[in-house]
């Protein structure tokens, strides 16, 4: 059994959802046992998702919740997890999501990563690009049938 991890940022939950619901309907097709874990994304991150972080961070229950899932993201999922995998939807890369890339490297895990892009800033404007990041993913798998048979 291989269990995996998904960063992302939360603006993604919905691709994010379609991507690891796909890449579970394939694992059960081919028997194949995986666990997925995903980030918390709460009520109010789905009503804020789509703002730039220091919007968000205006919002108190925001401000008040975010911190213990970002921690409990951190160290229940991705330190247990065998794989971390970064859904960098439009190469996009949040501050959170680079500390969970950084922290499963750093741990020895297994990093793939959705797109071969790693841009940082205001999302969609004043974006760069963040090298150092795509020094910490094995390979760039855009597809749940191509991760799939990389964890089988």
């Amino acid at each position: 059994m291989k269990s995996i991890v998904f960063c992302s940022s939360q603006r993604f939950k919905k691709d994010l959802e379609a991507f690891t619901a796909e890449l579970r309907r394939l694992a059960e097709e081919k028997n194949i046992h995986l666990t997925v874990l995903h980030p918390n994304f709460g009520e109010a991150e789905e009503r804020l998702g789509s703002l730039h972080e220091r919007e968000r961070l205006k919002d108190r229950a925001y401000r008040e919740d975010i911190a213990g899932k970002v921690y409990d993201h951190l160290f229940r999922k991705v330190r247990v997890a065998d794989v971390c995998y970064i859904f960098n939807k439009d190469g996009y890369l949040g501050v959170n999501t680079s500390g969970e890339l950084f922290a499963a490297a750093i741990s020895g895990k297994l990093c793939y990563a959705h797109e071969d892009r790693f841009l940082m800033g205001h999302y969609p404007h004043d974006l760069y690009e963040e090298p150092s990041c795509r020094k910490l993913v094995h390979e760039v798998v855009a597809t749940p049938g191509e991760l799939l048979k990389r964890l089988a």
